[in-house]
């Protein structure tokens, strides 16, 4: 029996979950959309092609006509804390894109109205499922080369933009670094180490050619419990890119981790590599499975599993677990704007 969803967004994210992704994952069904107005729904149909799935005009309606077991939530930030609130107060479960919430406050209530109602309320962190990452968590987090001690991160990327009005988007988002990239990194960061952030320190500057209205540069050290620090450099205006993850070289005590995930989109598993430099200085490339869903398709799998009262992969980044990545993320964004080294609240 399917999983049956509503969605709500059909923005150009929402119009590549709707064609490009939702397709790939067996077992779910989208009975509706939500749109703003007759003409969003006018412009999203063109879009969507041969698709037949009914538009209607509230959340609230939609449950009603639809009777679906989830809605998945591919709006802008601002937008999240009404539609997850009322997702969640008409019983629904709920799929919810990044950033989760734009504060952790908010992010809290949004967690102990799930938790009270018994409904999954899951984050898309899909660089979490990508297989060079799952397999650098294993290596680390397993103690298979001993004990942590530094990790660097270094993302580049300029993007090109299909028109204008995308790339003013993204140039006028707040914090288009920090809060819409990087919040992936502090995720993994914590995924893969298995510890939680104690303190960050992010400096952001904006060069005067920039066209960002907020950095689209910046560097920070994080520290983390047991002494470990990551060290993390990310710039949209670089000219030579690494991989979305950035390239993660982490050094441990028997032996160096070199990894990298996400390389286009959820398109391929190209920029997946993983690679360990054992004591002596040989290099062994790790094998990474291949042969299963991954990124947002295998978000979407495991989220309709979760609904189906199924089991869930250790790293499922539910709403709780994700206040921690937000908190990060929060704590960095105020570092760069006070020029201090904000402790990260938990």
């Amino acid at each position: 029996m399917n999983v049956r969803l509503v969605q709500v967004g059909l923005g150009d994210w929402g119009i590549d979950w709707a064609t490009g992704i939702i397709p790939q994952v067996g077992g779910v069904e989208i009975v509706g959309y939500v749109a703003r107005s007759q003409e969003r729904a006018a412009e999203a149909r063109v879009r969507l092609g041969d698709d037949v799935t009914p538009f209607l005009f509230s959340l609230e309606e939609a449950v009603e006509r639809t009777a679906p077991d989830g809605i998945l939530i591919f709006t802008t930030t601002e937008a999240h804390v009404d539609l997850v609130s009322r997702a969640l107060t008409l019983g629904c479960h709920v799929l919810v894109e990044k950033p989760f919430v734009p504060t952790v406050d908010e992010g809290r209530t949004l967690v102990r109205m799930a938790e009270d109602g018994g409904l999954v309320l899951m984050v898309n962190q899909n660089f979490r499922f990508f297989p060079a990452a799952q397999r650098a968590a294993d290596l680390v987090r397993g103690g298979k080369l001993g004990e942590v001690a530094a990790v660097s991160i270094a993302f580049r990327r300029m993007l090109s933009y299909e028109n204008e009005a995308r790339a003013r988007w993204h140039h006028e988002l707040r914090h288009p670094l920090i809060a819409d990239l990087a919040i992936h990194h502090f995720d993994l960061m914590r995924m893969v180490l298995g510890r939680e952030p104690v303190s960050v320190f992010c400096a952001a500057p904006r060069p005067s050619w920039s066209e960002f209205k907020d950095p689209g540069t910046a560097a920070a050290i994080v520290a983390f419990e047991g002494g470990v620090t990551v060290s993390w450099t990310g710039s949209w205006e670089a000219r030579v890119d690494t991989s979305f993850s950035g390239d993660w070289h982490m050094q441990c005590q028997h032996g160096d981790v070199i990894w990298a995930c996400r390389g286009d989109r959820d398109v391929t598993l190209d920029g997946d590599r993983a690679t360990v430099v054992d004591g002596h200085g040989e290099n062994r490339v790790e094998a990474l499975s291949r042969d299963q869903l991954f990124g947002r398709a295998a978000v979407l799998e495991a989220f309709a599993a979760a609904v189906a009262g199924k089991s869930r992969p250790w790293f499922f980044p539910d709403g709780s677990d994700n206040l921690k990545s937000l908190a990060l993320m929060q704590a960095a964004i105020q570092s760069c704007e006070t020029g201090t080294v904000i402790q990260v609240k938990r």
